[in-house]
């Protein structure tokens, strides 16, 4: 087998993302963390759309149920 040089690292970028993100909202309450998120520019749409549903979610965690 050859190895080749790679030109792109992915996972250490993913891990330098997750560093990076970890250390801001470092001891954060989950409604810090939706703010926090909420505030960032987000230029791709499906971390957009992973945002949202995200706020959704939170939104409805926070409703009674109904019927219960």
């Amino acid at each position: 087998m050859s190895k080749t040089e790679k030109e792109f690292d992915a996972v250490a970028m993913m891990r330098s993302a997750r560093d990076k993100i970890s250390a801001a909202i470092e001891g954060m309450t989950l409604e810090e963390e939706l703010e926090w998120l909420a505030s960032q520019e987000l230029h791709d749409p499906f971390l957009k759309r992973l945002r949202d549903r995200a706020a959704q979610q939170a939104d409805a965690a926070d409703r009674p149920s109904v019927g219960h």
